[in-house]
């Protein structure tokens, strides 16, 4: 854990607002242009104590600073660098936030299961049932959304169709909201994994959040 006051101001001023947005599925420009010029004068060893070998989580924190911003290719500028799953699951998600799908699932191989997707799979699950999406005219959509629910371990390639069928072709409002927060979801627990992975401790605990 960080115990520098002034060196872990960056979680204050950049990290807290971010996880606290909500990114759109399909972003058209970035959500704050006075916030890509704070990650990116973040120095990646102030994230990490001058540890070189934490310096992959430290890149990967920016990489997910900026896709919760909606700069996509400055997120992608660094995520494609990193060699590890975690550098491949924010690819992965800059590309489904693009909308190339079929390349997000090309990076999810390479994610193979990754450690936040028990936590992600009960965020589904507590957030969202079966009868929330009775109703929906769209057959295709309703199914996976059915899929995704019931699946006994988060599926990511089943989410990428979901969010593919409501973009491309519903979209509509409810349920776009109910994917966002899913979304948002997915980006804090893997925010909160670099950091555990990079600093120690917890990222929620913090910036004052738990």
């Amino acid at each position: 854990m960080h115990s520098n006051k002034d060196g872990n101001n960056w979680l204050g001023t950049i990290a807290k607002p971010l996880l606290e947005h909500l990114p759109a599925l399909y972003p058209i420009e970035e959500w704050d242009v006075a916030m890509d010029a704070r990650i990116e004068g973040l120095s990646t060893s102030l994230i990490t104590e001058g540890s070189p070998e934490q310096l992959p989580y430290g890149l990967a924190i920016k990489a997910g600073l900026f896709l919760l911003n909606e700069s996509l290719d400055k997120s992608h500028d660094i995520s494609q660098e990193i060699t590890n799953p975690t550098g491949s699951y924010w690819h992965a998600l800059m590309h489904r936030m693009e909308g190339d799908y079929s390349n997000a699932k090309y990076w999810f191989n390479d994610v193979g299961h990754h450690p936040i997707f028990s936590n992600l799979i009960q965020f589904v699950r507590d957030n969202l049932s079966l009868k929330d999406f009775m109703e929906l005219e769209n057959e295709a959509l309703r199914h996976k959304l059915e899929v995704l629910v019931t699946s006994p371990v988060w599926n990511p390639y089943v989410f990428i169709d979901v969010i593919e069928i409501q973009v491309s072709l519903v979209q509509n409002p409810t349920v776009d909201s109910w994917l966002r927060q899913i979304q948002r979801s997915e980006m804090q627990l893997l925010l909160q994994f670099c950091y555990e992975q990079s600093c120690g401790g917890s990222l929620l605990e913090a910036i004052g959040q738990k």
